[in-house]
C-alpha cells in the first residue's frame, strides 16, 4: 500500500497555528499569573475539539470539495462541521477529562453557541492562514514553471541556431577549391566571405539579438557565394530597401527563408529567377522571397520542407504575435512573405 505523500511545509504551518493557538489560550486561561498543571490540562481539553474539526476542514473538505469545486457539498459539510464541536466539547470535558485525568475536576463553562463562535473563529484562522500558504506555493510554482520554460525556449532556440546546412559548406568549399585550381583572383575573395560568415555563426549564434547590419551583411555573402556556383548569376537578384540603423534581430533567422529559395530554385529555364528583397521601414522588416521551382520536385509533392518549419518555431518563439508568414504557389512560382516587428 502506497502512503499518501506528505507535505512537510503544511504540517510545520500546521503545528505551528496550533502551538500558538494553545500558548494564547493557556494564558487567557491562567488566571493566577502563573501556569499550573491544571491550565495546561483544562487548555489541552479546550482545544482538542477545535483541533479535530480543523483537521477534518484543512486535510479532507479542502482538498476534496473545495480544490474540486464541489462547491455544494462543500457548504452542506461545513455546515454539519460547524455543529460538530458541541458535541466534541461535550465529550472531551465530561468523559476524556474523567478518564485522561481523574484527579481533576474540570468543567466546560462554555454555552453551544459560544463553542459554535470558537469553532467559526478557528476556521476562518487557519482557512486564512491555508488559503495564504497555498497561494504562496503557487505562486512559487508558477515562477518555477516561467523560469523552465525560458531556459526550454532559449535551449530550443539555441539548438534551432545551430542547425547550420552543411551543404551549403561543402558546396562553397568546392566552389572555392575550382577557382583557386584556376587560378582565379575570386578565391581569395571567396575565401573571405565564407571566412566572416564562419565567424558570424561561431560568435553570434548564442546572442539572443545581434544587429541587423550583421545579419544583413551575413545574408548578402551568403547569396554571392551561392552566385559563384551559377552558370548564369544574374538570374539571381537581391535588393535591400529601406534604412538600417539600430535595429536588432535575432541571429540567423531569415537564412532559412533564403537558402530554401536556392535549394529548391529551378534555374535552367531562360526565364528563371531567385528574387529576395529586405525591406526595412522603421522597426518593421518585410522579407520577400520568390523563385522558379521544379514541377515534379519532392517540395512540390509534400509541400514545405524541415527548414521552413525550423523558422516558423523560431518565429514562434522569438517573436510571439510580432510576424506574420505567408507562402504562396502559382504554376511554377513559390512567394513567401515574412513581415516582422523587429526590436
Amino acid at each position: 500500500m502506497k502512503l499518501p505523500k506528505i507535505n512537510v511545509k503544511k504540517l510545520l504551518s500546521y503545528f505551528l497555528f496550533w502551538a500558538v493557538s494553545f500558548y494564547i489560550a493557556l494564558e487567557a486561561f491562567s488566571r493566577t499569573g502563573e501556569v499550573r498543571t491544571i491550565d495546561v490540562i483544562y487548555t489541552f481539553l479546550f482545544l482538542l475539539p477545535f483541533v479535530i474539526v480543523v483537521t477534518i476542514h484543512s486535510y479532507h473538505f479542502i482538498p476534496n470539495y473545495l480544490a474540486k469545486s464541489r462547491f455544494w457539498l462543500y457548504s452542506l459539510s461545513m455546515f454539519l462541521l460547524i455543529l460538530f464541536p458541541m458535541s466534541l466539547y461535550h465529550i472531551s470535558f465530561r468523559y476524556l477529562s474523567e478518564w485522561l485525568f481523574p484527579n481533576y475536576y474540570l468543567v466546560g463553562v462554555y454555552t453551544p453557541l459560544e463553542v459554535i463562535g470558537f469553532a467559526i473563529l478557528f476556521l476562518l484562522v487557519s482557512s486564512s492562514l491555508e488559503f495564504a500558504r497555498s497561494w504562496f506555493e503557487g505562486v512559487q510554482a508558477k515562477n518555477r514553471v516561467a523560469e523552465l520554460e525560458t531556459e526550454k525556449v532559449a535551449s530550443e532556440l539555441k539548438a534551432l541556431r545551430a542547425q547550420v546546412n552543411p551543404h551549403f559548406l561543402f558546396n562553397s568549399l568546392n566552389t572555392i577549391y575550382n577557382e583557386a585550381l584556376k587560378k582565379s583572383q575570386k578565391a581569395p575573395e571567396l575565401i573571405l566571405k565564407l571566412s566572416e560568415m564562419l565567424r558570424y555563426v561561431v560568435d553570434k549564434m548564442e546572442e539572443d539579438q545581434v544587429l541587423l547590419t550583421e545579419e544583413v551583411a551575413y545574408i548578402r555573402n551568403f547569396v554571392e557565394l551561392h552566385k559563384e556556383r551559377l552558370n548564369d548569376p544574374t538570374k539571381v537578384h537581391f535588393i535591400l530597401d529601406g534604412e538600417i540603423s539600430s535595429q536588432k534581430i535575432a541571429p540567423l533567422l531569415l537564412i532559412n527563408f533564403i537558402e530554401n529559395s536556392f535549394k529548391h530554385a529551378d534555374l535552367t529555364d531562360e526565364n528563371a529567377f531567385i528574387a529576395i528583397k529586405i525591406l526595412v521601414l522603421g522597426k518593421q522588416l518585410t522579407l520577400t522571397c520568390s523563385n522558379t521551382f521544379f514541377i515534379d520536385s519532392p517540395r512540390t509533392q509534400n509541400g514545405v520542407g524541415s527548414g521552413i518549419e525550423n523558422a516558423k518555431r523560431r518565429l514562434a518563439l522569438a517573436y510571439p504575435n510580432r510576424h506574420s508568414l505567408e507562402i504562396k504557389k502559382s504554376e511554377s512560382t513559390y512567394n513567401l512573405e515574412l513581415k516582422l516587428e523587429l526590436d
